[in-house]
C-alpha cells in the first residue's frame, strides 16, 4: 500500500477510534450520572414508603383501640340492659366508665 494512502488511512482510523472512545467516555459518564439520581430518588422513595408504613402502623393501632372501645361500650350496654346497674366493669383501659378519662 502506497504511503499516500496509508498515512490518510490510519489518521482516519485513528480519529474514528478516538472519536469512538469519546462517546463511549462521555455516555459512560452520563450513565453513571443517571444512574446516582436514580439511587438517590430511590432512596428518598424507600423514605417515603417508610413513613407512609409508620402511619399505616398508628392508623391500624388507632383502629384497633376503637374496635377495643367499641367491645367495651357494648359490654358495659349489655351488663346495663341485664339489670347489673351498678356493675363491677371495668373499661380494658383501666378508665372507669363515665369518668372521661380517654
Amino acid at each position: 500500500m502506497p504511503l499516500e494512502v496509508a498515512i490518510p488511512l490510519f489518521l482516519s482510523l485513528l480519529t474514528a477510534a478516538i472519536v469512538a472512545v469519546r462517546a463511549v467516555v462521555t455516555n459512560g459518564a452520563k450513565a453513571v450520572v443517571l444512574l446516582a439520581q436514580l439511587k438517590e430518588k430511590v432512596e428518598i422513595c424507600l423514605v417515603g414508603i417508610e413513613a407512609l408504613r409508620m402511619v399505616d402502623t398508628e392508623q391500624i393501632s388507632r383502629d384497633r383501640q376503637l374496635e377495643q372501645r367499641l367491645d367495651d361500650i357494648e359490654r358495659y350496654l349489655q351488663l346495663a340492659s341485664c339489670g347489673d346497674w351498678p356493675h363491677p366493669f371495668q373499661m380494658r383501659n383501666g378508665t372507669r366508665p363515665g369518668t372521661g378519662h380517654d
